[in-house]
C-alpha cells in the first residue's frame, strides 16, 4: 500500500528537471576540508572506501563504504577528511534542479544519509553518470545525463522511503502539499497569507505557525526562496531575458529582482548566467 510519504514524494518528484553541474570518481586529498557553508547546488555521494565527517542541515554524518549521502541546496554544510592516509574514494555529482529538495527532506523527514540495499545499482547509475558527462556532445548527450541523474536519484528516494518513520497525519501532509503546489503555480503573482491560508481552511496566524513548525520557515520566506529557485533554473536553462525571467518568478521591477538575486547569490542575473555558461563543469578541488 502507498504510504502518504510515497504519495508526498511522488508529488513533487512528477516534475523534477535536474540538470548536472559535474559528476566524478575521485579519491578525497588528505586536506579534504571545508567550513560550514550553504551551496545553491544539491549534492549527492557514494562511497566506496575510506572515512571522513560532513554536517548536513546540523546532522552530523559520518558515512560509511556502501553508502549515500544527499546534501540539498539551501541546507547549511561542511566536511572534512578525519584520517589523512584513509580518506574517502567516492562517486559525487552536484546538480540543480526545479524543485526544492530542502523542503521535500523536511516534510517527509528524510533521512541526509543511509546504507543502500542494492550498491551495484547506485554505482551503475553513477558509471552512466560520470560517462555521459565526459563525453563527446552529441544529440544524445543530455538526455543520457539527465536519465542516469534522475535513475541516482530515486535510487535514493526508495531507499529513504523504506528507512523513514511513517508520519502520523495524513491530513497534514495533503495540507502542505496542496499549499506548496498552490505557490508553485501562482509564483507570478503576489500571494498574501490570507490567500495562502484559506487554501486549507486555516486562519492566518494559525497557518503562519502550521507552516513554520513543519517546514522551518515562514510562508513568505518559502516563497521568496522558491522565486530565487525558479529564477536561478530559468537563467541557467534558457536564453529568456532578465526582464522576463523578474516577471516570471513574480518580480514587478527587473532592478529590484537584479538587487535581491545580488544579494541572495552575490552576483547579479547576467553575471550569473555567464558565469554559469563559463563554469559549467567547475574544478573538483572547487567542489567536490
Amino acid at each position: 500500500m502507498e504510504t502518504q510519504n510515497d504519495t508526498l514524494i511522488s508529488q513533487f518528484l512528477a516534475d523534477l528537471k535536474p540538470e548536472l553541474v559535474i559528476a566524478m570518481l575521485s579519491k578525497c586529498k588528505p586536506n579534504w576540508a571545508k567550513p560550514m557553508f550553504t551551496p545553491t547546488y544539491s549534492k549527492i555521494y557514494y562511497i566506496e572506501s575510506g572515512e571522513g565527517r560532513l554536517t548536513v542541515g546540523g546532522q552530523e554524518l559520518f558515512p560509511q563504504p556502501g553508502q549515500m549521502v544527499f546534501a540539498p541546496a539551501g541546507l547549511p554544510q561542511s566536511f572534512s577528511a578525519t584520517h589523512p592516509e584513509r580518506t574517502y574514494q567516492k562517486y559525487w555529482c552536484h546538480f540543480n534542479s526545479n524543485i526544492s529538495f530542502m523542503n521535500l527532506f523536511t516534510l517527509c523527514k528524510l533521512p541526509y544519509g543511509l546504507t543502500m540495499d542494492d550498491p551495484s545499482g547506485v554505482i551503475a547509475a553513477f558509471e552512466r553518470l560520470v560517462t555521459a558527462s565526459k563525453s563527446q556532445h552529441g544529440p544524445a548527450k543530455s538526455i543520457r545525463i539527465q536519465a542516469a541523474l534522475l535513475d541516482l536519484i530515486s535510487c535514493y528516494m526508495e531507499q529513504a522511503v523504506l528507512e523513514t518513520p511513517k508520519a502520523s497525519s495524513t491530513l497534514t501532509s495533503s495540507k502542505l502539499s496542496a499549499v506548496l503546489q498552490y505557490i508553485d503555480i501562482n509564483l507570478i503573482k503576489d500571494m498574501s497569507i490570507a490567500e495562502l491560508a484559506e487554501q486549507v481552511h486555516h486562519h492566518p496566524n494559525y497557518f503562519i505557525r502550521f507552516f513554520k513548525n513543519h517546514l522551518g520557515v515562514t510562508p513568505m520566506t518559502y516563497i521568496y526562496e522558491r522565486r530565487m529557485e525558479k529564477a536561478k533554473q530559468l537563467i541557467m536553462s534558457s536564453d529568456m531575458p532578465i526582464g522576463e525571467v523578474a516577471r516570471a518568478t513574480g518580480f514587478h521591477d527587473i532592478f529590484h529582482f537584479s538587487k535581491t538575486f545580488k544579494k541572495r547569490l552575490g552576483v547579479a542575473p547576467t553575471e550569473f548566467r555567464s558565469l554559469y555558461s563559463e563554469l559549467h563543469f567547475p574544478k573538483e578541488q572547487h567542489l567536490n
